[in-house]
């Protein structure tokens, strides 16, 4: 998803973008390829100093777009898996933010290709700020209207946000995750103290300490702004979304995933398509959509991707994996996208509330344990890195940790020491199935390559694997002891991958996919978000992660490149390395 990304040396960006290079060299996209961004509005840069993260460039053969964008036509896009929900405030897979960005719209966005650039969307302009940093005062667009043809108003902002902040405990932390990560919790427990409409056009937040990197978190479909018709139509708030058709996305257009945007949802049959289409009366006409519909396609096998883009099944894919790049440069008949340098991470997660994963001994001697390096070597073809953080390198504050490295001795030496009972040394190890994502290209492949290293050092492994959309909810709530999971950059900050992800604590507890969190990691945290300095910030990101690398609650696996392709007659495209990739710039050359 979206996360803040900040500053770091020029050197070490500079070492990430070598080793994560594709064999080939792309070209800038040119200016005439330079995308409108979805409303007319003055840009400003996110607080704090913007990541060096490498851009994203396109490949000479998508430069050669020449003369005016065509309108009409339909896109088919292979996505390495299906939505989850059609409700984006209870997904946070990068699967279904990618379909719904496209349709809902935001208070601020990011304008296109860039990481950390914010600009005012659905809001006027970027907000007034008070001296303190708690208050955030928006006006609201005038003469916008929704899907439905409900108004956009103040009214309707303050609906959005409180639906969240009240939303039921069922659906907290399985489902309307960002949220709880982003404010610190729910209810009483938010840093989100009120939301008001002191008018039809003013929308006043204001939140209990400050957020350096609030105003970017925002710019996430996580906190778009849907029509209150049709969410309290849709029952969107159902304790159960299997019962809740906004959730379901049944209906179609109109019924849900209602918003703003220049796409409106049509219809999603779960595991064939989604379709979005052309919205006629948007709002800016410069960001009026050329294509009259997308249709994503649920693809989770990357050979299938490959081979449906060079059989002109499919137009575009999000994603293609590592091994495939070269042979797809070689075709002149397509074209990939590079997103710049890595902007993820593989992770193995383990849970801290189930035995043998709170002995730190056994976390060290699993660490130690696993051949990353062969990982990089058979998934990736070069297009990654280990890690060594569980934030990629470029991103401010970065620092290299020196974790544990490939020493089989020394893993069944700390197995020996660590005291657990051998019982204990027979784990589960979860994938996910009917999926791919841009830090997994092989989820079994990869799970499997996991375990024959911890079975040669003393370890016996079971695997179990789930479909994406159950696998996701059952992490993140803490039901899987160990299992590969990782994230992709939504905005360009530390807290997006330390606390958005990871390690972030809601209502004073640890995040529940991991349970850990010492009280001396949670002061790092609030210093470092509360900081006025890059100074007081980077100190406080470096004491967190020297508490993660000494105690090593998880395993960082890999950092790695994330490329796209389509065909050589799609234009207009613009990657990033985030994947807030709004597709009404996009036109079809035939």
């Amino acid at each position: 998803m979206v996360k803040n990304r900040l500053l770091a040396a020029g050197a070490v960006l500079a070492m990430v973008v070598m080793a994560c290079s594709s064999s080939a060299t792309p070209s800038p996209a040119p200016a005439s390829a330079a995308p409108a961004t979805q409303a007319p509005a003055s840009q400003a840069p996110a607080s704090m100093a913007p990541a060096t993260v490498a851009p994203a460039t396109v490949a000479p053969s998508a430069t050669a777009a020449a003369g005016t964008p065509k309108d009409g036509g339909t896109l088919v896009v292979a996505l390495p898996g299906d939505m989850v929900l059609a409700d984006p405030t209870l997904t946070s897979d990068s699967n279904s933010s990618y379909v719904q960005q496209n349709v809902i719209q935001s208070l601020v966005g990011l304008k296109p290709g860039t990481l950390d650039t914010v600009i005012p969307v659905l809001a006027e302009s970027l907000p007034t700020v008070s001296a303190d940093g708690l208050t955030y005062t928006f006006k609201i667009r005038q003469g916008v209207t929704f899907h439905d043809g409900t108004p956009l108003d103040a009214a309707a902002v303050v609906y959005n946000y409180q639906r969240q902040k009240d939303m039921p405990k069922s659906l907290q932390d399985a489902y309307n995750y960002y949220f709880g990560v982003v404010f610190g919790g729910f209810g009483d427990k938010s840093n989100l103290k009120s939301i008001t409409a002191p008018d039809a056009s003013t929308v006043v937040m204001t939140l209990g300490t400050p957020q350096s990197t609030f105003l970017l978190t925002q710019i996430l479909p996580q906190f778009g702004i849907q029509s209150p018709t049709a969410l309290k139509a849709g029952d969107s708030s159902n304790p159960d979304p299997s019962k809740s058709p906004y959730a379901q996305g049944q209906g179609g257009l109109g019924k849900s995933m209602v918003g703003t945007g220049p796409f409106m949802f049509k219809e999603w049959v779960p595991n064939d398509h989604v379709t979005i289409v052309k919205n006629p009366t948007y709002f800016d006409p410069a960001g009026m959509a050329h294509l009259d519909a997308i249709t994503y396609r649920p693809m989770s096998d990357t050979t299938a991707r490959l081979n449906a883009l060079q059989a002109g099944d499919v137009d575009f894919t999000q994603q293609i994996a590592p091994n495939d790049v070269a042979t797809a440069q070689a075709d002149s008949t397509l074209q990939v996208y590079d997103r710049g340098s890595s902007c993820n991470i593989l992770n193995l997660g383990l849970n801290h509330s189930v035995k043998p994963f709170d002995n730190l001994q056994l976390r060290q001697a699993i660490a130690y344990a696993l051949n990353r390096q062969s990982y990089v070597d058979a998934f990736y073809s070069g297009q990654a890195i280990m890690a060594d953080n569980w934030m990629p390198p470029g991103f401010f504050s970065y620092k290299a940790l020196g974790l544990p490295t490939f020493d089989l001795a020394k893993a069944k030496s700390l197995v020996a020491a660590s005291g657990v009972p051998a019982d204990q040394l027979n784990l589960t190890l979860w994938y996910p199935s009917n999926v791919t994502r841009p830090y997994m290209p092989d989820p079994k492949g990869e799970a499997e390559a996991v375990a024959r290293d911890l079975e040669a050092a003393g370890f016996k492994i079971t695997f179990k694997t789930e479909p994406w959309a159950t696998y996701i909810p059952d992490f993140q709530s803490g039901k899987l002891p160990m299992f590969l999971s990782g994230w992709t950059c939504d905005w360009a900050a530390p807290d997006n991958f330390l606390i958005a992800w990871a390690f972030g604590f809601q209502g004073g507890k640890p995040n529940a996919q991991f349970n850990y969190g010492p009280p001396e990691l949670k002061t790092a945290f609030d210093t470092a978000m509360a900081a006025s300095t890059d100074a007081a910030a980077a100190t406080a990101w470096g004491q967190a992660q020297d508490i993660l690398a000494k105690d090593l609650p998880t395993v960082p696996l890999v950092s790695s490149k994330n490329a796209a392709a389509a065909k050589a007659d799609v234009m207009g495209f613009v990657p990033a390395g985030n994947l807030t990739e709004l597709m009404n710039t996009v036109w079809l050359n035939r």
